[in-house]
């Protein structure tokens, strides 16, 4: 009687043991600071290495933080520092899904996930509370605010879908078929190699078309898969340092621009941004830049000097920098950029010595002028945004004189050179 007491006892742990074995979708590998996660039963607990992570588990990091785990399908995420996610759901053989709740994480999805059998579905689902994405094998990055609402994606390998939820959706909860459906929609856009697109609707209603991300940003971050890289680059780390325009003196950038672009190319591949009211479709000009913590993009402004190598226009310095080692955008002395993409000038207190010299760039992230302003980018004709810079008569006339004497002068010139219903999401514990 005792003896199959003890077996039944014996087989009902080995039981539980397995069910709790098969609930465990991933493993955290590597980590730094502190984070915590909270399971479906309202368990908080202290994360640790080599700790197993179950299905439903909400994780978050602190300042300085992040964690990093690998799935059941050998793919692995980043979750950066200051961050909350959820793993909505992780099945063995149907796409899983993953909800950034704010901040940042970084995946490497593998190629062959599991034992599904339609190749042509997502395999993972990562969603914010305004945009969807699927994924099918890549290296990407999403970030979210979850103040403005803003959410971007940078695709390092691969090409990943991304469709905006209406804002009508944003609390409603989500299916994998309800997924699938938004990012093969037309109105989805595929973000693949090199690109960004982002889901602002102080601009669009739409997922952003996508555009290259500024090559010195782009090669940073993907080295910066943490987001916790320490800056290197001694021009940011130096009080002394002015901000200087890539321009050369003399040389108008409209000029350049429109000397090195067709004007008949597709839209969508052309440098050029670009606004369709008819359709709502929103491209920024290539090379622009992204600032992650308020997830709002930086475009080249209408005088931007365009590089025919890249294919991309240059970002003046005096519109703020980007960390060569770490990827993060640098604002102009002075300066921060807002969570509503407006400059906004720091207390004097906050000042650097250098900063009070520094001009206040004339940015157009001041929405819906920015899509003006895109419209009109490149196109050959004289409107300019609202306060945008009025290009000097006799300094065309000396750019055009210089650009048409000597093809030697034109290389050298080139080469130099966002609201939303509050959300009901409720943060579910404090990490600091």
């Amino acid at each position: 009687m005792i003896k199959n007491k003890i077996i039944i006892l014996i087989f009902i742990l080995y039981s539980q043991i397995n069910l709790a074995s098969e609930n465990m979708v991933a493993q955290i590998i590597l980590m730094r600071g502190q984070a915590k996660g909270k399971t479906t039963d309202g368990h908080v607990f202290e994360i640790k290495l080599d700790q197993k992570i179950a299905e439903g588990t909400i994780i978050q990091t602190a300042e300085k933080s992040f964690v990093k785990l690998l799935f059941i399908d050998k793919s692995q995420l980043n979750l950066g520092p200051q961050s909350q996610m959820v793993i909505n759901t992780f099945p063995k053989n149907d796409p899983g899904i993953i909800s950034l709740i704010k901040g940042q994480i970084r995946l490497k999805v593998t190629k062959d996930y599991m034992e599904m059998n339609d190749k042509s579905k997502s395999k993972l689902y990562i969603k914010t509370a305004s945009a969807a994405m699927g994924i099918r094998g890549t290296d990407f990055q999403v970030n979210y605010n979850n103040e403005n609402h803003n959410t971007s994606l940078i695709t390092f390998e691969g090409a990943v879908a991304m469709a905006n939820i209406a804002r009508n959706e944003q609390n409603n909860s989500f299916e994998q078929h309800q997924l699938e459906h938004l990012v093969s929609s037309d109105k989805a856009v595929m973000v693949k190699e090199g690109q960004i697109s982002a889901v602002n609707f102080n601009i669009s209603e739409l997922a952003m078309v996508p555009t290259k991300l500024g090559t010195g940003q782009i090669s940073a971050l993907k080295e910066n898969e943490s987001g916790l890289k320490k800056s290197t680059d001694k021009e940011l780390n130096s009080d002394n340092k002015t901000a200087r325009s890539p321009i050369p003196p003399g040389i108008d950038g409209e000029i350049l621009s429109k000397n090195n672009q067709s004007g008949n190319q597709d839209p969508t591949r052309s440098a050029n941004g670009f606004f369709n009211q008819s359709t709502g479709e929103y491209k920024l000009p290539a090379g622009s830049i992204i600032d992650l913590n308020s997830v709002n993009i930086i475009p080249p402004p209408l005088n931007a000097v365009y590089d025919p190598n890249s294919q991309m226009y240059v970002v003046p310095n005096n519109y703020g920098k980007v960390d060569t080692s770490t990827g993060e955008y640098k604002a102009p002395p002075g300066l921060k950029l807002g969570n509503d993409g407006k400059f906004q000038e720091l207390p004097s207190k906050e000042r650097g010595p250098a900063s009070e010299k520094a001009p206040l760039p004339n940015i157009f992230t001041t929405r819906p002028e920015m899509a003006q302003f895109t419209d009109s980018f490149g196109q050959g004709n004289d409107k300019s945004p609202p306060n945008a810079p009025q290009t000097s008569e006799q300094l065309k006339n000396i750019a055009n004189e210089r650009i048409n004497t000597t093809e030697t002068l034109r290389n050298n010139a080139t080469n130099s050179g966002a609201l939303i219903p509050t959300s009901r999401i409720k943060f579910i514990f404090n990490v600091k």
